[in-house]
């Protein structure tokens, strides 16, 4: 095999940093050029470069951290020998994006909204202080979700009405949003200001994706009981086309906590259109509904009588389980950006439209007694006090 004088070639074998093993179809992408390569059986890439000079190599792996490598071409064959790729620690854990069940959640839902924003990032700290097993709240320097900028190719998803993100616009598109780029606090944002809570940005575009098809499935015994999952995403093509596809559902007729169903079906389409080296057409479009029977937050005294899987918001109505508040979410995305990169600039233009609809219903007893099962009037340690608040006033007369 011959090349010509003015041709470079960067090769190398990318293998994982903890098994040491090799790495098949990992892709190589020359930054700023529509080059790109894979590794073969046995994790070994090269790459034919036309011109020297200054270059970035992309390391792409699904389930393991991107990896950008900066070489120099000058002679003919640059060997990077071994390349080590990590496993991305983070991804099984924001798995379920948000695993927040209604239990732990205000009518306001201002506390759960902090939370959801800590657990859906790539953060160790923020995931651990977002105690994703328990009922407390943990609110970074005390500030609500409001103040933390959540991004989708660079167009903000924080809501008019309430400055806060909506992560179930996109809950169960985990293969095509787990692409994020996360700056803490107030540090430095390649796409936003951002805010006290920093800035997250979720990129959907094909061409950073592997390609290829993911069928996956699992069980579960919290929100939902089970769910399926499909994405393929295709290579880039001659003439610069990519798409991605992918689809979910989620379901339960009864979650761990009593009377909680779970409904919940996604679906996601992208295509980009990449002109030349430096210009990228994207359309990314996305609708996630979801409709879910919530549950309560219970005292301790409610607790100890009827355990922790009790809901007070279910019953039965013609022999079927009915929950009186239920918490329904679908509100679709669409979205164009126009993405222009060069050595000197980065320019990303998006427009985005979003309707749909976020309902909660509950039952109503206006000018009636309360129905609530708990209500403090219905409970034994009311009227305990109340006979000993009578004591204490025949003693006292």
């Amino acid at each position: 095999m011959s090349f010509s004088q003015t041709n470079r070639i960067v090769k190398g074998r990318v293998v994982d940093k903890q098994q040491k093993d090799q790495l098949i179809g990992v892709r190589i992408i020359v930054e700023k050029t529509k080059l790109l390569t894979t590794t073969d059986k046995d994790g070994i890439f090269s790459i034919l470069v036309s011109d020297s000079g200054d270059y970035i190599l992309s390391f792409q792996y699904s389930d393991y951290i991107l990896k950008r490598v900066p070489v120099t071409l000058g002679d003919r064959i640059l060997d990077l020998g071994t390349v080590y790729l990590e496993k991305d620690i983070t991804v099984e854990l924001t798995d379920n994006l948000i695993t927040l069940t209604d239990s732990e959640l205000h009518d306001d839902e201002q506390s759960a909204s902090s939370v959801g924003l800590l657990q859906a990032t790539k953060d160790i700290f923020l995931q651990r202080a977002a105690f994703d097993f328990g009922q407390a709240f943990f609110r970074v320097r005390g500030y609500d979700s409001q103040y933390g900028k959540v991004l989708m190719n660079g167009v903000s998803m924080n809501k008019f009405y309430d400055g806060r993100p909506q992560w179930n616009n996109w809950g169960g598109l985990n293969d095509v949003t787990r692409n994020q780029e996360f700056s803490n606090g107030l540090s430095a944002s390649a796409y936003s200001f951002g805010g006290a809570l920093g800035v997250t940005n979720i990129s959907t575009r094909p061409s950073a994706f592997r390609p290829g098809i993911r069928i996956s499935s699992s069980a579960s015994n919290r929100t939902y009981a089970a769910r399926v999952m499909a994405t393929y995403t295709s290579s880039i093509s001659e003439k610069g086309f990519s798409y991605s596809v992918s689809g979910s559902r989620r379901w339960a007729k009864e979650g761990y906590v009593a009377g909680t169903l779970y409904d919940a079906y996604s679906a996601f389409g992208a295509i980009e259109y990449q002109v030349n080296p430096t210009n990228s057409l994207l359309f990314t479009g996305m609708l996630a509904s979801n409709r879910r029977g919530r549950s309560s937050a219970v005292t301790e005294e409610v607790f100890n009588l009827v355990g922790n899987q009790y809901n007070p918001y279910w019953g039965t109505q013609n022999g079927e389980i009915r929950n009186s508040r239920e918490r329904t979410i679908a509100e679709p995305i669409l979205m164009f950006n126009h993405i222009l990169e060069t050595s000197n600039l980065k320019l990303n233009t998006g427009v985005s439209y979003q309707c749909g609809i976020n309902s909660r219903s509950r039952l109503g007893y206006y000018n009636a007694p309360n129905p609530d099962p708990t209500y403090y009037r219905y409970l034994p340690s009311y009227y305990i006090n109340y006979v000993k608040l009578l004591i204490m006033s025949s003693k006292v007369s």
